[in-house]
């Protein structure tokens, strides 16, 4: 029925039969009646109640509820997710911690949460506590796999904690935006996030490394832990194709070498068609927002920690384990699916599941041609293929790394107008990876002189209604009292809100993970990886240079003084007529058993130091 229709005589006509039959019907008929009425005009109920409202002057009489404006969960909980979610914001006003792990968060520290996530929204709503957050839609063309272990997607990208002396910071925004570029260099050792994204099945693992930047290194380590066998991961084994970008790291001459060995088709997504390995991007929106929002409330202290904590995290997340937050995919079917159970299904594809060789094997095929440069004066020259002449790229940022007539290894990075990949040898540890930007005369940035200089000119607007919303979370965040001043003050420091809870142990945020019991799952038995590249390395020999007499006898004196014998010439001239010529690494420790073997007679046995 059109709204002209609503006005004319022979429609108001049948709306007072209608209202006159409605007073007349008895309790639990009226519903019907205004149905029947719906279902003869082809109206929908809620227009019929206004018309008869509006028209027809009918009033329900319907009480207000004796109970309405009140809720079962308390002021206090409702204060503590609001001021969760709050604490979780970046200051570009994006939302990191969804509702549900707020939520989660909250009941695990033994805050009541009674009422649904759709109620708690209601109620924060009300209160002016929400935060509503407009994400903008991406189109897409959905694509298909086939089965588990099909296609893989992975994607590595910089991560917002890092680690100083042991204690978890984190890039404010206010400090570490893309403009203030000088702020991240003094971070030599960030954390990048590799995140490996199961096409078929939705599941996703996560590995943290602690690097100047993306490196050949770490994509080699990452792809060897998560194509591994895991003890708290369900899904593991090398895929048949593979979506990346083109990152330099990606499309090393090395890592594609490794790939090709294994079998991989190896692809990279045409520029401007990064939807192409959405699912990987998705997968890490999900570890930002579900897992490394947690972090804030409860710290850890090194990557170390961090990698242990993803892993409980991505073993719950992946099994739907996690009470309240809904861990289940929907796809176009509408049908709410584990990640786990989906990939289980490996099981109806035979040759799917294919077993990840060991290190040293695939250590064999990670080498890659590589140009060097001479530091002179604290800096290199370099041709970079996007610049077409020589550039010279300074790196007085690593002096302490660096002498007279260093050299160092150089790759150019695609796509990142004249980026130059550096690697410096550090004694004793792995190579740092820098990335360095060529001089140039001009401001790179191309920032207007007339803007205000940040941390030079300052000025605060008048403060809105909201904004006193604001500051009672971060009053319930860091404690009565605190002004935006010092609750911004604190966030510098890097201390940790909510730290009074728990009777000052703090918030429980991800450590009451992992420890649910899942399902019990059986699992083909791998496949054993051969190819012709992979039986050439395990045939290959490698020769490893023997320890002499004098370096065998200093190894043999650590080891024979750390079980509390005494090291004499004795031992010494023993060892130089048994093992004259020296001895492989390898038998050190066979050598000192042998000296520690108790046998009658011996005249080498270990005296014991009193």
């Amino acid at each position: 029925m059109d709204m002209a229709a609503e006005l004319t005589p022979d429609m108001l006509q049948k709306l007072f039969a209608l209202r006159d039959r409605i007073d007349a019907a008895a309790h639990g008929q009226k519903g019907a009646i205004v149905g029947e009425f719906c279902a003869l005009h082809g109206t929908h109920i809620g227009t019929v109640h206004r018309w008869l409202k509006d028209h027809a002057g009918r009033k329900t009489n319907r009480k207000r509820r004796a109970d309405a404006g009140t809720t079962r969960i308390d002021d206090t909980t409702l204060t503590f997710i609001a001021g969760a979610k709050r604490e979780a914001f970046r200051a570009n006003g994006k939302d990191t911690m969804p509702l549900g792990v707020a939520m989660n968060v909250a009941a695990a520290n033994g805050l009541e949460v009674p009422v649904s996530k759709s109620r708690v929204a209601t109620l924060l709503r009300q209160r002016r506590m929400d935060a509503a957050t407009v994400m903008a839609a991406r189109n897409h063309i959905e694509l298909r796999s086939l089965y588990p272990n099909h296609v893989h997607e992975i994607d590595p990208s910089l991560c917002l904690i890092y680690y100083i002396g042991g204690r978890q910071m984190c890039m404010r925004a206010e400090e570490f935006y893309k403009n203030k570029l000088d702020k991240i260099a003094k971070v030599k050792l960030k954390v990048w996030r590799y995140t490996r994204y199961e096409h078929a099945s939705g599941v996703f693992d996560v590995r943290y490394f602690e690097s100047a930047g993306e490196s050949q290194h770490c994509l080699f380590e990452f792809l060897l832990y998560t194509w591994s066998k895991q003890p708290n991961r369900l899904s593991y084994g090398v895929p048949k194709i593979l979506l990346w970008d083109k990152g330099s790291a990606n499309t090393s001459h090395a890592i594609k070498h490794l790939l090709d060995a294994l079998g991989v088709d190896h692809r990279t997504h045409a520029a401007g068609h990064a939807w192409v390995k959405g699912g990987v991007e998705q997968a890490n929106n999900l570890v930002e927002t579900q897992f490394e929002s947690r972090l804030r409330f409860e710290p850890v202290e090194s990557v170390e920690e961090l990698n242990a904590a993803a892993e409980r995290w991505a073993r719950d997340y992946n099994a739907n384990a996690i009470e309240h937050v809904d861990c289940r995919l929907r796809r176009a079917s509408g049908e709410p699916m584990v990640r786990d159970d989906l990939w289980q299904t490996i099981l109806r594809h035979p040759g799917a599941l294919v077993e990840m060789p060991e290190r040293k094997v695939c250590q064999w095929f990670l080498r890659g041609q590589e140009a060097t440069r001479q530091v002179r004066d604290l800096q290199i020259t370099f041709v970079h293929p996007e610049i077409g002449k020589t550039a010279t790229y300074k790196l007085a940022a690593w002096a302490e790394l660096l002498g007279r007539n260093v050299t160092v290894r150089v790759a150019p990075v695609l796509l990142r107008n004249g980026l130059l990949r550096v690697e410096i040898d550090r004694m004793g540890d792995e190579p740092l990876i820098v990335e360095v930007e060529p001089e140039r005369d001009f401001d790179a940035y191309g920032r207007c002189e007339s803007s205000p200089v940040i941390g030079e000119e300052y000025s605060r607007a008048k403060q809105t209604a909201d904004e006193a919303i604001a500051r009672k979370l971060e009053q319930a965040a860091y404690g009565e009292g605190v002004t935006a001043d010092d609750a911004d003050a604190l966030r510098a420091k890097q201390v940790t809100p909510f730290a009074h809870m728990n009777g000052g142990r703090g918030v429980v945020a991800h450590s009451h993970l992992g420890q649910c019991d899942l399902p019990e799952r059986i699992l083909p038995p791998p496949q054993t990886l051969e190819t012709p590249q992979i039986a050439a390395a395990r045939k290959a020999r490698v020769e490893v240079q023997p320890l002499s007499v004098e370096e065998l006898a200093r190894q043999l004196k650590k080891l024979v003084e750390a079980d509390g014998g005494e090291w004499s010439v004795d031992r010494y001239r023993w060892l130089s007529q048994r093992y004259p010529d020296g001895a492989q690494p390898d038998q050190v420790k066979d050598i000192a058993a042998e000296l520690a073997a108790p046998r009658a007679g011996h005249p080498l046995q270990i005296v014991r130091a009193n």
